[in-house]
């Protein structure tokens, strides 16, 4: 027999012997009842708290793209408002032209 053989085997006993202590453990007569009970609340907690944070990092990220958005938008509109049309319509000043105030 080769050593691997053996590791196989002592690792297949070692995995039915878990296994069946579990079914043990959970199908017994006197207590097992309550310690499905048990897991089933622990299992439903654990799922509960899941979902409340990924709900959370999802909201999260919501929050983060809508302010890069509304930052992008801003800046944006401050440029447009510079280089825009309306910015080439304007009349252009002369620094020191009677009128503008910077005389």
């Amino acid at each position: 027999m080769h050593p691997n053989d053996i590791a196989r085997i002592a690792l297949a006993a070692a995995i039915g012997a878990g296994v069946g202590a579990l079914a043990m453990f959970i199908f017994d007569p006197d207590n097992g009842r309550r310690r499905r009970a048990l897991a089933r609340d622990r299992v439903t907690h654990f799922g509960r708290e899941a979902v409340d944070a990924v709900e959370g990092a999802a909201r999260e990220l919501r929050d983060r793209a809508q302010g890069v958005a509304a930052e992008a938008r801003s800046a944006v509109s401050n440029v447009m408002q510079w280089t825009g049309h309306e910015r080439r319509l304007r009349p252009r000043t002369v620094t020191g032209a009677p009128g503008t105030g910077a005389e």
